[in-house]
C-alpha cells in the first residue's frame, strides 16, 4: 500500500503495514530454512478453493532514472511497488529503494 507523506511529522498509519511485513518476513525467513508451515498453522488457514495465479495492479512510479545501480543513466523505468511518496519532501520509497524525485511530468494543473 503507498503511502503520501505531506510533512515531516511522524506517520503512525505506517504502523499496520509495518507489522504485516514483519510477519512475511519472518515467515519468508523460517521457509528459507526449511521452517515450512506446519499442520497446526494450516488447519487454521482460511482455505482457497479453484484458486489460480493471476496479477492486480499496484501502484508505481514511472519516469527517468540517473544514477541507478543497475538501470543505465536517462533510460524511462518502471520502479518496485510504491510505498511512500513524499513529493512536497523530495523522496519516494519502493519496495526495492529511495528515490530522489526531480521535476514530476505533469504540474498539479495538469492533473484531472
Amino acid at each position: 500500500m503507498a503511502s503520501l507523506i505531506k510533512d515531516r511529522s511522524p506517520s503512525p498509519q505506517l504502523d499496520v503495514e509495518i507489522n504485516l511485513l514483519r510477519d512475511l518476513l519472518r515467515d519468508l525467513e523460517r521457509v528459507r530454512t526449511g521452517q515450512h508451515p506446519g499442520r497446526r498453522i494450516l488447519a487454521d488457514a482460511p482455505v482457497l478453493e479453484n484458486w489460480e495465479v493471476t496479477v492486480r495492479t499496484e501502484p508505481c512510479l514511472k519516469g527517468i532514472v540517473h544514477g541507478h545501480p543497475r538501470i543505465q543513466d536517462r533510460r524511462t523505468t518502471i520502479t518496485s511497488q510504491l510505498w511512500l511518496l513524499a513529493p512536497t519532501l523530495g523522496y519516494a520509497r519502493t519496495l526495492s529503494r529511495f528515490y530522489a524525485l526531480g521535476e514530476p511530468a505533469f504540474g498539479p494543473e495538469d492533473h484531472h
